[in-house]
């Protein structure tokens, strides 16, 4: 089997959204379509961002000429050949890379008649999930999301992550308000980069604390590495991040570091499954917890829940978004906080053809 075509299609959705501390843009979706001499065909989804043009361009004037006539089970050589190429050198972008790798693997699952999660080496079938917020909200509205997310119909989620980062006196009054009105479920909070300081964020980790929090996410850039040290250190809850780091040698910076409690890589971001798999090994030897961070669309959701159910994570980050929204023909559904394994081949999800067909720009 070789790779014959690498096509790209544009989405963009009528709504915008607004993501802690990014400016407010509209919800769009890059796709690759990976076909090759055997009919079999692979999909995949580069990660929600404000480059999805960039990417496209990307793609297909250098990722689809290294791609071309290439083994798409051939999935560590693909890898090599793009690290090489382009990292660096031509300013590679992650999300591209990883959703080539994701696109190929679908290409497997579907030739070997197997889900990608027992390809990778099967652990586990289910997995609890939390509820992750689309954006902020203020007290009262939070608190009327959070009681949406315990609804049957809409996933009967226990536990919820909240976007925080409005200073330390709104950030406060958001925690209690959500965990006095909510006592017994488990809270998350990612304050998106939002704090400058070491001295602040450990501030913010405090009121954590107070407020019996699971866990606070990248409560600094993440780029500064020496500060996320000092704050994990000191902190007295757990500390997460790592959505936005790409591959083996970063991470290896990051927990050589000791950064973080819980590293979160995603799949459409950090160079794909194999990747990610490198990576969770890596975390587990210095015995970091990896929970993937998953946000976007309905195949970026299947392709991280296909890494966690072959591994050790214990969370699976779920967007509390409408079920339309995941462009997905079958929606991925949570049932009593829980969401279960993709059983069909490959991804195990096809694009919803109709709002594909309606929003597609190129």
């Amino acid at each position: 089997m070789i790779v014959t075509d690498v096509k790209t299609h544009l989405l963009e959705l009528d709504f915008k959204i607004k993501i802690g501390s990014m400016p407010r843009f509209k919800a769009t979706g890059l796709y690759i379509n990976i076909l090759t001499d055997e009919g079999i065909d692979g999909w995949a989804l580069s990660h929600w961002n404000l480059s999805n043009a960039a990417q496209k361009v990307f793609i297909e004037e250098a990722l689809k000429k290294m791609l071309i006539r290439k083994d798409p089970f051939m999935t560590e050589d693909i890898f090599h050949t793009i690290y090489t190429s382009s990292n660096r050198i031509l300013f590679g972008i992650p999300s591209s890379t990883s959703a080539i790798m994701v696109a190929c693997w679908d290409i497997i699952g579907k030739a070997t008649k197997q889900p990608i999660y027992r390809l990778l080496g099967g652990r586990k079938q289910k997995i609890r999930a939390y509820a992750s917020m689309p954006r902020g909200y203020k007290p009262k509205a939070a608190v009327g999301a959070v009681e949406s997310t315990m609804k049957p119909e809409l996933g009967g989620f226990k536990a919820v992550k909240l976007r925080i980062g409005n200073g330390l006196k709104k950030d406060e009054e958001l925690i209690r308000e959500v965990r006095d009105t909510f006592p017994e479920i488990d809270i998350m909070v990612d304050a998106n980069s939002a704090y400058d300081s070491v001295n602040e964020a450990l501030k913010l980790a405090n009121i954590c604390f107070k407020y019996d929090i699971t866990w606070l996410e990248e409560p600094i850039p993440t780029d500064n590495l020496n500060g996320l040290a000092k704050i994990r250190q000191k902190s007295p809850v757990e500390i997460a991040g790592g959505e936005n780091d790409m591959g083996i040698f970063r991470f290896e910076d990051v927990l050589s570091k000791g950064c973080f409690d819980i590293i979160q890589p995603d799949v459409t971001r950090s160079g794909g499954f194999l990747q990610m798999k490198k990576i969770d090994a890596m975390a587990e030897v210095k015995g970091v917890r990896c929970i993937p961070h998953i946000f976007g669309f309905g195949h970026i959701l299947a392709a991280n829940l296909h890494f966690i159910m072959s591994t050790r994570c214990d969370w699976c980050e779920f967007p509390f978004i409408p079920d339309e929204y995941q462009l997905l023909e079958e929606p991925i559904r949570a049932e009593n906080g829980i969401v279960k394994a993709l059983e069909k081949p490959g991804l195990g999800v096809e694009i919803n053809k109709k709002m594909f067909e309606d929003n597609v720009l190129t």
